[in-house]
């Protein structure tokens, strides 16, 4: 029996990760992947509908309380609950700390992409 490998995105960021994403997720599909998306507001959700199989809006703003990191953390992880997929793929540097650790003990793989590194820029 072959079962799809399930994939779920997750992205805070827009403009280069967007484009990214808008190549690579039709290619996966081509592929015969399943995957899901959890984005922030920056992104349109309706312009996803039609590249994956489910497409969950979430305030992913970045943010430094720590009440507000843990809420963001449990939705991801209640998401990720119900849809068990295979991977979690996150995108840039903040989606990719609240997808790390809401995937945090559980069976699935984890992908980190930064996308940019504007660390070394002068």
């Amino acid at each position: 029996m072959n079962q799809k490998i399930t994939v779920l995105h997750i992205a805070e960021c827009a403009g280069g990760v967007e484009r990214y994403l808008q190549m690579l997720m039709p290619r996966l599909e081509a592929k015969g992947f399943c995957q899901f998306f959890i984005c922030s507001c920056n992104y349109n959700k309706a312009s996803y509908q039609d590249m994956v199989d489910g497409v969950e809006q979430m305030d992913l703003q970045q943010t430094f309380s720590p009440l507000q990191v843990i809420r963001k953390v449990l939705s991801i992880r209640k998401y990720i609950k119900k849809r068990c997929p295979d991977i979690v793929y996150c995108h840039s540097s903040f989606a990719g700390g609240l997808g790390r650790l809401a995937a945090w003990g559980l069976p699935c793989k984890i992908v980190y992409n930064p996308h940019g590194w504007a660390f070394n820029i002068r």
